[in-house]
């Protein structure tokens, strides 16, 4: 009987005695191989009767498992039969249940058979065993196949992910996973539950184990911002997307909380989830970015990188809301009060102060790869802030005019009552350790002088007061 044979998986079946165990590697791999054929013994075959023949298969390897590799001395160890035989059926029931709803929903009942030999497989010492790798692997992409655009099998599946025991979450076991390919085909088994569903959305943001499994993603998010070849770190930026999408204003700030540690000012979540926003051009509320703005500004050598990456983005939001100003022609959105962009100001400012002491002390340091960093990281605050001082005051020149509003005045006085000037004019001047701060500083002052005769009086005397 050839491959094309309509029941194909039964006769195989009967051949081996109606014994699953019994089925050699080489015919389900047959099996496997069939499915490209067009048409494959998948479409003529009966799906009732695959389908209880693969859950066959699986109870009959969770009955078993005490036979899957136990002895796993070295890397080198010898895969046994069983596994082997694990891992094709796995690979079968992954190929069976891609793109056909039909299959999916007979095969429904598999999910938990998968999840309860995972439970297993997954052990500390099997997780990323190369006995076990493509099992896992394998397994885990049939989940993610079974649950795709499957309303009913994401409603099956997702309880026994998220909304369980942490101790019951075959999902935070999984993630302990060294194994990039696994985490990738994880983040894509979750991506295909909360696709565009809220309930689902609000459940991995706030249920204990939903917490969790975005920390650990998030953690390891950080270490692959170096390899962004990996397919893994576009996963998890399109899961933190997906979840912010949905309602910038609000998700971002439940994402961004649901991450905090008591023991740290920014944590490693928070701070990947801040490198997405940064490059989303879906972006948070103006209120949001204040209050992470005021809070790092007085925890800069814990979050200094936060803190860049806070002016980065709110720079953007005002970039972003006089472009649209601009192109409709109706006044400028009240993203900020004046109390709120005073306070900015005078942060700013205190800021530039302290760090243009910094910067003699580092200019004054042997060039070492520490001092390099120290000075990198020094720049870009001192650029960020000279950046988002230029564009607040952009920003109030947007005013409509026919609004009883002191459009930018009021920032450019602020600066000067602050003894702003003579710092900013520090940093006009040419240093080949600080680059680009020279042009940015320069533009600031076009800007704090313009239509403002108190500023352009002051500065036709005034000189820059180095630092000592």
């Amino acid at each position: 009987m050839s491959l094309r044979c309509a029941n194909l998986p039964l006769f195989i079946a009967q051949r081996s005695g109606c014994g699953v165990g019994r089925i050699e590697i080489e015919n389900i791999e047959g099996l496997i191989a069939g499915l490209k054929d067009e048409p494959s013994w998948r479409d003529q075959s009966s799906i009732s009767a695959v389908s209880e023949w693969i859950l066959l298969g699986w109870k009959y390897i969770v009955d078993n498992a005490e036979r899957l590799d136990q002895d796993l001395v070295d890397s080198k160890t010898t895969i046994s039969h069983f596994t082997s035989f694990a891992t094709a059926w796995a690979r079968l029931t992954r190929d069976l249940a891609a793109g056909l709803e039909k299959f999916q929903n007979a095969l429904r009942p598999t999910i938990s058979q998968i999840i309860k030999i995972l439970w297993v497989t997954s052990a500390v010492a099997r997780l990323d065993h190369p006995n076990f790798k493509p099992f896992n692997q394998f397994s885990v992409q049939a989940l993610s196949n079974l649950n795709t655009l499957n309303p009913l099998s994401i409603a099956h599946t997702w309880p026994l992910l998220i909304l369980c025991e942490d101790r019951q979450s075959i999902l935070l076991r999984l993630l302990y996973t060294k194994n990039n390919r696994l985490l990738l085909i994880i983040g894509v088994l979750i991506l295909n539950c909360v696709h565009h569903n809220p309930e689902r959305i609000e459940s991995l943001i706030n249920s204990n184990v939903g917490q969790k499994a975005m920390t650990m993603m998030l953690e390891r998010l950080d270490g692959l911002l170096d390899d962004e070849t990996e397919v893994v770190f576009e996963v998890i930026v399109k899961l933190v997307r997906e979840i912010v999408d949905l309602e910038p204003v609000t998700q971002v700030p439940k994402l961004y909380h649901s991450q905090a540690t008591p023991s740290q000012v920014l944590s490693p979540g928070q701070l990947s989830i801040l490198k997405v926003l940064e490059s989303s051009t879906v972006l948070p509320s103006a209120s949001f970015l204040l209050e992470q703005f005021k809070q790092f500004s007085t925890h800069l050598d814990e979050a200094w990188q936060g803190f860049v990456l806070v002016i980065e983005i709110l720079v953007k939001r005002i970039e972003e809301t006089i472009a649209t100003s601009s192109a409709t022609g109706l006044s400028v959105e009240l993203i900020m009060s004046d109390a709120e962009i005073l306070s900015v100001v005078e942060i700013s400012i205190r800021i530039l102060k302290e760090f243009t002491e910094k910067r003699s002390e580092l200019r004054a340091s042997k060039d070492d790869q520490q001092g390099s960093d120290k000075k990198r990281s020094v720049n870009q605050i001192l650029i960020g802030l000279i950046k988002l001082l230029t564009n607040l005051i952009a920003l109030k020149n947007e005013d409509d005019p026919k609004q009883d509003t002191p459009g930018s005045t009021f920032i450019q006085d602020a600066v000067r009552n602050l003894d702003g000037f003579p710092i900013i004019l520090i940093f006009t001047l040419f240093d080949v350790d600080f680059p680009y701060l020279r042009e940015h500083s320069i533009v600031l002052i076009k800007f704090l002088l313009k239509n403002n005769p108190k500023n352009q009086e002051l500065i036709k005397n005034l000189q820059p007061i180095l630092p000592s």
